[in-house]
């Protein structure tokens, strides 16, 4: 396989490349990188290679709806262009690719908007992670001047909610950074919570950063609207045939030493990296199409799959 392809598929597997949009991102990239150096001979030729990229980048992160939509609308415009020569089926999966990704940006810009409007000024938010759809919302907010001061979990085992709040302070907006357990000491003072996706089910549960259900629950109980942010290509179709999303671990070393392992008796450690929060837990999902109940994902998925 090229080189800088199976560094891609290296980075998704290890999370270097972490977010759901980065994910796809690079799945795009990765096609189109295999359209411009492919040695294949022949159009059937390139085909089988298409197929295994595909399959690979797709077991490199399972959990991803973006990764799998993304690597699904290529194919699907290789597919539809039936019997065409090498040449042009070159041409077509690099124009396929830089649509999806414009796809992404495009959404990613009108969430940032509808998502804005959603936060009022004086408010306090919490977010959990790392999640470029929240960063554009909050840098929507920034841009307006607005004065909200923004709660970011750690997100342990990863700890990716460190380099979020120090984006979201770049932004010019106060930042507090707190330990993932704290939520609830804290949960009173918060407004809303705005959280990412990594997929969205057809029943409108949210697939996130590990934590995300138990801060919703929180949220709940405390009667704070939680805001999930998620462009329509997060929307899980093989969620429509009853099909769950598979919820991946990460390495035992993110949550303890090895060599501290290998001295304790009897302990297995589990990492997973997502959980599920039920729809009955998210007020509303913001999207490119507008803020939807989590009820109304299986209308917008219908209509996707319809048109």
């Amino acid at each position: 396989m090229i080189e800088e392809i199976e560094e891609i598929v290296r980075k998704i597997e290890t999370k270097e490349i972490a977010g759901a949009d980065d994910t796809a991102l690079a799945s795009a990239r990765a096609l189109a990188i295999l359209a411009q150096r492919s040695g294949s001979k022949d159009a059937a030729e390139f085909r089988k290679e298409i197929e295994d990229i595909s399959r690979r980048l797709i077991n490199a992160r399972p959990s991803s709806a973006s990764l799998r939509n993304c690597i699904s609308y290529i194919n699907r415009e290789v597919k539809a262009a039936g019997d065409i020569d090498l040449v042009n089926l070159r041409g077509l999966v690099e124009v396929s690719a830089s649509g999806f990704v414009e796809k992404i940006k495009e959404a990613k810009s009108i969430i940032g908007e509808i998502g804005s409007k959603r936060i009022k000024n004086g408010k306090v938010i919490l977010t959990h992670g790392f999640s470029t759809t929240v960063y554009a919302i909050l840098k929507r907010v920034a841009e307006e001047r607005k004065r909200v001061h923004v709660f970011v979990t750690e997100a342990r085992p990863g700890l990716e909610g460190r380099q979020m709040a120090k984006m979201v302070g770049e932004l010019g907006l106060p930042v507090t950074l707190i330990t993932d357990s704290a939520v609830r000491v804290f949960i009173n003072d918060i407004d809303n919570v705005l959280t990412g996706a990594e997929a969205v089910a057809v029943n409108g549960a949210v697939i996130s950063k590990v934590g995300t259900a138990v801060i919703a629950t929180l949220a709940h109980e405390a009667r704070v609207r939680v805001l999930a942010a998620a462009g329509t290509y997060k929307l899980s179709p093989e969620t429509v045939v009853g099909e769950l999303v598979e919820i991946e671990e990460g390495a035992q070393t993110q949550v303890i030493d090895l060599d501290l392992l290998t001295k304790m008796k009897n302990v297995e450690v589990r990492n997973p990296l997502y959980d599920v929060t039920s729809p009955e837990y998210i007020d509303a999902i913001i999207t490119e199409r507008g803020i939807v109940p989590p009820q109304a994902a299986y209308l917008i998925l219908r209509q996707i799959m319809e048109g």
